[in-house]
């Protein structure tokens, strides 16, 4: 896995991770999109499946910060549905991708299939994770909610002491997965978006139906929904899909969390890239 940054005309850097195949290979690349306050690591072991050489043809895997996440920067303003996207466009056009497979995951879906909008046909295959097509406005009293939780600590050690007065964490588990929620950045360590950015993207923020997006995608669509409560995905949004004939994987013991590792994820992921290009 390689960490990168690219300098962008707003005044902040894009990051993402990428993991690339040993040798040369003929599959399109994938291209990962993230969940709200969530970053490019949740990818990880995605990146590491799709590009082993256990897989027949491994893949380019590229996993995107959107702005304010993760460790990429935030500009001052700058929060639509259109700004997200561009954060997806300024990364491919940087690495000279014009097509893509892309993985995206709850309001990450938002983004991916405005990316779509904004440029028809770029995306030859899009698995969904647990969201609908619909873009809903952001609740004031959740930002305020996240930002009034928001905590800085000034080392690795003095989180996990933190966190291990109330969760039964073995340290062995927190080193695995700190880095999925947490980054550190100038010398303080803090959950893995910028404190600012609940109320900057709520303020932003809007109802936008994106069902005219799918339109635009030229390849399969795999759909993973949560088959326990915390589904952000109704079997009612579920019909806006069908018309475009997705596979639709109902995944257990699972509410919104549908890309953990379970073997029922890793199984649907490797028959939708089997086939194709």
């Amino acid at each position: 896995m390689q960490s990168h940054f690219i300098e962008r005309n707003e005044g902040f850097k894009t990051h993402y991770l990428e993991w690339k195949p040993p040798g040369t290979s003929d599959k399109l690349p994938v291209i990962c999109i993230h969940g709200n306050l969530s970053n490019a690591r949740m990818y990880t072991w995605i990146g590491e499946e799709l590009v082993s050489v256990k897989n027949e043809s491994p893949r380019h895997v590229i996993a995107i910060d959107i702005r304010g996440c993760g460790e990429s920067g935030m500009p001052e303003q700058g929060f639509t549905l259109q700004h997200m996207a561009s954060d997806i466009n300024a990364v491919m056009s940087h690495l000279g991708i014009t097509e893509a497979h892309f993985i995206a995951y709850s309001r990450g879906v938002a983004y991916a299939l405005q990316y779509a909008l904004q440029h028809p046909e770029r995306i030859q295959g899009l698995i969904i994770g647990d969201f609908p097509t619909h873009y809903t406005k952001i609740q004031e009293d959740w930002a305020h909610r996240m930002v009034n939780s928001y905590k800085e600590y000034d080392s690795w050690d003095h989180l996990y002491g933190t966190l291990a007065l109330t969760e039964h964490l073995s340290r062995e588990e927190f080193d695995d997965q700190k880095d999925i929620y947490y980054v550190e950045k100038e010398g303080l360590i803090h959950k893995n978006y910028s404190k600012e950015f609940p109320i900057l993207l709520q303020l932003e923020s809007d109802d936008v139906d994106l069902s005219s997006a799918l339109d635009s995608i030229n390849g399969n669509l795999l759909i993973l929904k949560g088959n326990e409560p915390g589904s952000l995905l109704s079997e009612e949004q579920i019909t806006v899909y069908q018309q475009y004939n997705p596979d639709v994987v109902r995944v257990q013991h699972a509410g919104h969390d549908v890309f953990e590792p379970r073997q029922q994820v890793k199984d649907a992921f490797f028959d939708f890239f089997k086939d194709i290009i």
